[in-house]
């Protein structure tokens, strides 16, 4: 039995974009199962601001029961995020503690310190905390894609996701063989993706090579090979 639970990732940048995703995602309600909410399209705004979008889309999405994720991605892992360390710091603590959010995105490149001290909020407020490490120039070996997840498990994290740009079919194989290494060691907490068209299959992945989460778009990609939650569905329910 599958157990991959799909995210669909909601990026509109204004409120025409973001009503448009949300009307599209209730339309394909059943093809997702957690919603993640990306925080550094908001950037521009204000913190009130901000803080109104992340709560609309949680009101929206919680009484459907769907779970959510809180995600700031950095501009140094591909994201549109520019605030600095203590701002991020700042921002991921208030999120846990003034949103009804289940899990938080946390950069393992952050640092330690500011990692410790977010997941002791986030466990403070049963929030699960997703460590995160996002590389678009490169796949390091299976080895290297391990010392990772290991690192995510030492500062205690709950999910641990890394996603590399590979630049042959063995970077994606690399991918593979540590999800399913790092599964028989941590269990269904591990999600591993290969981007762009190249890794597409590791979206997909089944059996020992699944990841806990797979990450979809509903309106347009967030990310490079991201497919269509409803296409994920189709492909795990077969």
């Amino acid at each position: 039995m599958n157990t991959t639970k799909i995210v669909v990732t909601l990026s509109g940048h204004n409120d025409d974009e973001l009503n448009a995703e949300i009307n599209k995602a209730k339309e394909n309600i059943n093809d997702f199962d957690i919603v993640e909410i990306r925080g550094d399209v908001f950037d521009a705004l204000n913190r009130e601001d901000h803080a109104k979008n992340v709560r609309y889309i949680i009101d929206e999405f919680k009484p459907l029961n769907k779970e959510i994720i809180y995600t700031y991605r950095t501009s140094r892992e591909g994201g549109s995020g520019s605030k600095t360390t203590v701002e991020y710091e700042a921002l991921l603590k208030a999120s846990c503690e003034v949103m009804d959010i289940d899990y938080i995105d946390i950069e393992v490149q952050a640092g330690d310190k500011i990692i410790t001290s977010i997941c002791e909020t986030a466990r403070a407020n049963n929030v699960g905390c997703l460590m995160s490490h996002h590389d678009f120039k490169q796949t390091p070996d299976k080895e290297g894609i391990l010392s990772v997840f290991n690192k995510m498990e030492t500062l205690g994290g709950d999910l641990y996701k890394v996603a590399y740009y590979p630049q042959s079919e063995a970077d994606v194989d690399n991918v593979t063989e540590a999800v399913k290494n790092a599964k028989q060691q941590y269990g269904d907490r591990v999600i591993g993706i290969s981007m762009g068209e190249l890794g597409k299959r590791t979206r997909t992945a089944k059996g020992e090579a699944a990841s806990t989460f797979t990450y979809g778009f509903i309106s347009r990609d967030a990310a490079p090979g991201q497919i269509h939650v409803t296409e994920l569905r189709r492909i795990f329910t077969i």
